[in-house]
């Protein structure tokens, strides 16, 4: 596939920008929103509400089985093998569904709290909402009309922040936050479908995209093993330390992921849909990938570091007293989660250079590692639970991320050498905020939180002047030209 660079470069770029000027609008507002819901809530209603996810998000995740990823890597696709998946996804939907609603029982027994079932049961409404919507969706990633998704997705998290504070100011605790995702799963449903213009009607005869539905088990794997990495860990702590260690620990990871979760959806979809377009052109790939591994290592680390030096003033000051058992649990995730971001960059070009079981693998090899580690960790307590992060985490991204480099020929070197002064940097900058709240002892919480986050910038960027200035200036210039 032979795809002009010029052109091919400005629509990535016009992509990045509608998906970044989206995602920051939307979640400037839902930040805003969430903080204020978190002060008015309870850590056992955010427990709950993470003990009803887990079960539905790995119904959720067969539901789909990766038809929309199989949609946007296929180099050609018909108007049958769209109507044959979308009638795929609705046979799926709907036995998700069942399965979800009549399990609920046996999901709220174990983890022994009956309250679990009415909630589950309201949220299953998702399934035929994503039925929906996924097929749109992928449509529009495909042709990487990001413009058009950007709005759509603008408009339900803010339609669903708005449903969330309502709901949540008039005391209607863990219902507010379902309600707010239901709202956000219809505004999508709808949006999706006038932006793309054309609707499809399901075929159930599906002969034509039997090639497309094998990619999407084989990501469907890739995914289920995701989904015992991304969830194991608060199933065993839902049903190890019950709701309220829970509701901390999901906060203090939901708060920690807030950058990495708006920035990496934006990365893995532009670069999975671009790489699949030139799939053919490894070295362009290649180029690509160490682009992004350089940005990303330059924002992700003095952000996550920074977070973790800030902690201890802005949790209580954002969220309350009463979240302040989440400060440390907060600050041991911050420092896995800049290689937790540096991860998804690589999987997309594997996905999209069609070696899926290069993922799985790696997927199976994370899943394993980290679902033991949570069992290990959880005997300790929340704070072992993090724990498990910290020591075991590294390991798994070593192994993972050099079996990547492998398949794309990229040196590990190359991609070592572009995080390596960033990390050092975000030592330094911590450090330097620890020694100030040393000697400023007694300082009030509000004054010394605006005091770390403008030293830690300056300290950050004078570093950035020392020692890179020319990654500094090749910033500034495209920035400039762009």
């Amino acid at each position: 596939m032979t795809i002009n660079s010029d052109d091919f470069k400005q629509k990535i770029i016009k992509a990045f920008i509608w998906l970044s000027t989206g995602t920051f609008l939307g979640q400037l507002i839902a930040w805003c929103s969430t903080i204020i819901v978190i002060r008015l809530l309870d850590p056992s209603d955010y427990g709950l509400m993470a003990m009803a996810a887990t079960f539905l998000a790995l119904l959720t995740l067969l539901s789909e089985l990766g038809v929309g990823a199989a949609i946007i890597q296929a180099a050609t696709l018909s108007t049958n093998e769209i109507k044959q998946l979308f009638g795929l996804i609705i046979l799926l939907s709907f036995a998700g569904w069942l399965i979800i609603y009549m399990s609920a029982p046996y999901i709220a027994s174990f983890f022994n709290e009956q309250k679990l079932i009415p909630l589950i049961r309201v949220i299953s409404i998702n399934f035929f909402l994503i039925a929906l919507f996924t097929i749109p969706m992928s449509l529009l990633v495909r042709d990487m009309n990001f413009k058009s998704k950007a709005k759509v997705d603008l408009t339900a998290q803010v339609g669903g922040s708005i449903v969330t504070l309502s709901m949540a100011y008039t005391g209607m605790g863990v219902w507010s936050l379902i309600g707010g995702l239901i709202s956000i799963h219809i505004i999508k449903a709808i949006g999706y479908n006038l932006a793309v213009r054309k609707f499809y009607l399901p075929s159930f005869y599906f002969k034509e995209s039997i090639k497309l539905m094998k990619f999407g088990i084989l990501l469907t794997g890739d995914r289920l093993l995701f989904y015992v990495f991304t969830q194991s860990d608060k199933i065993i702590a839902g049903k190890v330390l019950g709701d309220v260690f829970l509701g901390f620990y999901s906060v203090a990871l939901n708060l920690a992921s807030i950058p990495a979760e708006k920035i990496i959806p934006i990365v893995t979809q532009v670069t999975f849909a671009s790489y699949s377009r030139i799939q053919d052109d490894l070295q362009r790939i290649n180029r690509n990938i160490l682009r992004t591994v350089k940005v990303m290592g330059f924002l992700t680390f003095p952000v996550f570091f920074g977070m973790a030096g800030v902690a201890p003033e802005a949790i209580p000051i954002l969220l309350g007293d009463k979240w302040i058992e989440s400060i440390l649990p907060f600050q041991l995730l911050c420092i896995t989660l800049p290689l937790k971001a540096l991860s998804y960059i690589f999987p997309p070009a594997v996905f999209a250079i069609g070696k899926p079981k290069i993922n799985l693998v790696n997927m199976a090899v994370t899943a394993v590692v980290m679902f033991i580690s949570f069992i290990i960790g959880v005997q300790w307590g929340l704070i072992g639970l993090c724990l498990a992060w910290v020591l075991a985490y590294p390991l798994v991204f070593t192994i993972t991320t050099f079996r990547c480099l492998q398949v794309l020929e990229l040196p590990a070197l190359s991609v070592l050498s572009a995080t390596i002064f960033p990390f050092f940097a975000s030592v330094i900058m911590v450090a330097v905020l620890y020694t100030l709240r040393y000697f400023l002892q007694g300082m009030h919480d509000f004054k010394f939180l605006l005091l770390s986050i403008t030293t830690g910038a300056l300290v950050y960027t004078l570093l950035i002047l020392i020692f890179k200035r020319n990654m500094y200036q090749d910033f500034l210039k495209f920035v400039r030209k762009n």
